[in-house]
């Protein structure tokens, strides 16, 4: 069952990559951002000093091997060569599922490898390189180490699931929340618990503290105070995200608030008498596995409701305790031996009937997959290799190989939102204006060593596009080639690809 589920999964994640430009081209902004962070690395810049970032360095580390060969094969196929990687994470997930749950028996590794094959948000996630397949992987890992059957172990492996724990951390700071949940769980075992935060405070600490040593202001900015101000911005709209977070938007980006509850109550009934049925089989409570499952369940959709902001791949990070909590659930309903044989054969075939149907779903919406047009080769024919280009959107210089330059003084800025995020402490657009003059400043001097400016459609959400900022602009740089459209705003640049007019760095 868990080599089926890996291939399958395997399967639509590959097929979703072959669409048409995924592979090395542009699909995404963060993707770019996450790969061109440990192209800067490389190449000597210092993360959090020289460029911010808003998540902790463990991609960037993960990313670094690709981002070296990226040298010689260039950086779209060293983004490539990442999407692919990010597959084989997010596969590798459902082949941990297995091995956590197999002492549950088939039918419970059935369902939880199906539903993360299936599960639309972590296919979205999959698409190329985000943080959550590499997150839910060192996650899953880290519960493989930490659980010996429906027990917590202890010793060795309890440390280093600990350490496996705090690297997911140390990829996004929502690795946290099931390492806290671990930590409950083992209260009752004083030493154990302490055995365990130890293994994930040097999971976490180990990766984070030469950069906390070395840059403890852009750390602390990017990482900490911008990214929590950030989730509290406002009150966010909720019927949306649990559309996403049930499912439905693979058949509707807005379902009808009925079958939204439909769902969320059926696999609440699931969950509920899978767990009562073992109780009235057994008289045993539920295990420290169970309790994970569920409580990490409720902790991280509740988590989702909370944040201003909020992105389908997000939800990939529910996935797992999706599949967990019901397929325990259901590999307790059919454990009874009263029934268990004729239960299990019915739910199997209701599971594979399901799997398979959404898989087939699956399949349909990747087939007419679009990506964003490619501009390597007007890129190839305006900007001479190895030159100064800034952009407000890496992904437009790293799929056209213009990503690293030659030319000395020449700016290392790779996430335009992220800066915005960590000089503001989270407000954005909404901080005073003081602080965007300053961003501003920063922007005119970023300019003021680039030869070309390379702007996508919507800067303004990026820049704080002051009259000064745009008077310098205007005044410093022509439009030369690839033209978007205008913004629709006042003293927002359209996008497209600008040369400096007076000096050239």
């Amino acid at each position: 069952m868990i080599a089926v589920g890996t291939v399958f999964a395997a399967f639509l994640r590959l097929y979703q990559l072959s669409r048409p430009g995924f592979l090395i081209g542009i699909t995404e902004y963060d993707d770019a951002v996450y790969f061109g962070n440990a192209l800067r690395l490389v190449n000597g810049a210092m993360p959090y000093q020289d460029f911010a970032m808003v998540h902790p360095p463990g991609s960037m580390l993960l990313m670094a091997p690709v981002a070296l060969l990226a040298k010689f094969t260039g950086t779209a196929w060293g983004l490539g060569i990442a999407r692919l990687l990010t597959v084989g994470a997010d596969t590798a997930c459902v082949t941990l599922l297995g091995f956590l749950v197999r002492h549950r028996g088939p039918v419970t590794v059935g369902v939880a490898c199906g539903i993360y094959a299936v599960y639309p948000d972590t296919l979205v996630a999959a698409h190329t390189l985000l943080l959550e397949p590499w997150l839910n992987l060192f996650c899953l890992a880290g519960a493989v180490l930490v659980f010996d059957g429906d027990r917590i172990t202890g010793g060795r492996r309890l440390v280093w699931g600990g350490v496996a724990f705090g690297f997911a951390a140390a990829i996004k700071l929502w690795g946290l929340v099931p390492l806290v949940i671990i930590i409950l769980l083992l209260i009752p075992r004083a030493r154990r618990a302490a055995a365990f935060a130890g293994g994930g405070l040097a999971g976490l600490g180990l990766p984070l503290l030469p950069f906390l040593i070395l840059a403890p202001a852009g750390v602390i900015d990017g990482v900490l105070v911008g990214q929590f101000v950030r989730s509290g911005t406002h009150h966010p709209p909720l019927w949306p995200r649990l559309t996403d977070l049930t499912g439905l938007s693979l058949f509707s980006t807005r379902p009808d608030r009925t079958a939204i509850l439909v769902v969320l109550l059926a696999t609440a009934a699931v969950i509920l008498s899978g767990y009562l049925a073992a109780w009235l089989g057994t008289r045993r409570l539920p295990t420290a596995l169970d309790g994970y499952a569920v409580i990490g369940l409720v902790a991280v959709t509740l988590m989702f409701m909370w944040p201003y902001g909020y992105y389908p791949h997000y939800g990939s990070f529910d996935g797992p305790f999706i599949a967990l909590s019901l397929a325990l659930s259901v590999g307790a309903l059919v454990s009874r031996p009263a029934e268990s044989l004729v239960a299990a054969i019915v739910v199997s075939l209701v599971a594979s009937v399901m799997v398979a149907g959404l898989g087939l779903r699956e399949f349909e919406a990747e087939t007419h997959l679009l990506s964003w047009p490619l501009p390597a080769a007007a890129a190839d024919r305006l900007i001479p290799p190895g030159s100064c280009v800034i952009t407000n959107d890496p992904a437009l210089t790293i799929t056209s190989d213009r990503f690293t330059s030659s030319a000395a003084g020449c700016p290392d800025m790779v996430d335009s939102y992220g800066t915005l995020i960590a000089m503001t402490d989270g407000l954005t657009n909404h901080a005073a204006q003081r602080t965007l003059d300053k961003v501003a400043a920063k922007w005119q001097s970023e300019f003021a060593r680039a030869r070309y400016v390379w702007l996508q459609t919507g800067s303004w959400g990026q820049l704080p596009w002051t009259h000064g900022l745009y008077e310098y602009f205007s005044h410093h740089f022509r439009l030369i080639g690839l033209g978007g459209e205008r913004s629709g705003r006042k003293n927002v640049p359209r996008g497209g690809l600008y040369i400096q007019s007076q000096g050239s760095p």
